[in-house]
């Protein structure tokens, strides 16, 4: 069977994300990509998205701020989730760096 590529692009998704832009703040990330939209002046913690309403296979994206060696940023579970069969926190500490966690089951993320 002859495969087109709008059948592709059907299946796989339009590869577009969308875009949660966190300032200087704490906060909640959301499904698709989360980043920043100014320099943290502190460490900052950003919890996933609570487990209810999640979905297997969704991903967040999350671009690190800038300034992350000097004011990391951590990456915290909501409730009872895991992370790759963790409990501990992740923390960005280096400039502009990213991670892609996807949800797999019940109050379990990977990192891919």
């Amino acid at each position: 069977r002859k495969v087109t590529m709008s059948r592709l692009k059907t299946y796989i998704g339009g590869g577009s994300y969308a875009v949660n832009a966190i300032g200087d703040a704490n906060a909640t990330l959301a499904v698709g990509l989360n980043a920043p939209s100014a320099a943290a002046t502190a460490g900052r913690t950003w919890t996933l998205p609570a487990s209810a309403g999640l979905s297997v296979g969704e991903t967040v994206l999350i671009k690190g701020y800038g300034n992350a060696a000097a004011q990391p940023l951590t990456i915290a579970q909501a409730g009872s989730q895991e992370i790759d069969g963790s409990t501990e926190n992740l923390v960005l500490e280096s400039n502009n760096a990213a991670i892609q966690l996807v949800y797999v089951a019940a109050d379990t993320w990977c990192i891919f």
